[in-house]
């Protein structure tokens, strides 16, 4: 099992293919190599969006990128995300998750990548089982 249902941590799943800790107050997202998330699309602006944890809670705010952000389809200048949101950066998706993400095996899996992600963990999701395990199972009645 990957996360702990009673953890208030998240992570992004970007582009299908790499899930990052969201271990930081504020986590930067753009095209630029400084950001915390470094999206290699010509798309995407040098300093995109943004991602900021008050509390439990998490919000997703625009920087007045050229293409704009979405949350589920719909543009956003500032959202609070909830578990299972599907952002879109510069037309990437990224996939919000609540949750702990297990480090060790992050380590085992941690591949560089030029295009998709900066200095930040993260690793491949290989299946739709991969995908699915980073989410809290729903409540039962």
């Amino acid at each position: 099992m990957l996360m702990s249902a009673t953890s208030d941590r998240a992570f992004l799943i970007v582009d299908g293919v790499y899930v990052v800790a969201l271990d930081r107050p504020v986590v930067s997202i753009g095209r630029k190599g400084d950001n915390n998330i470094v999206i290699g699309n010509p798309h995407v602006s040098r300093y995109h969006a943004h991602i900021r944890r008050v509390g439990k809670r998490y919000f997703l705010v625009d920087l007045g990128s050229t293409v704009g952000t979405s949350v589920n389809g719909r543009r956003i200048q500032e959202a609070e995300l909830q578990s299972g949101d599907v952002i879109s950066i510069g037309g990437v998706p990224l996939i919000f998750g609540k949750g702990e993400v297990d480090h060790h095996l992050i380590a085992q899996n941690l591949r560089p990548s030029s295009a998709h992600t900066g200095p930040t963990d993260a690793t491949q999701v290989r299946d739709l089982d991969d995908y699915l395990d980073f989410f809290e199972p729903p409540e039962t009645i």
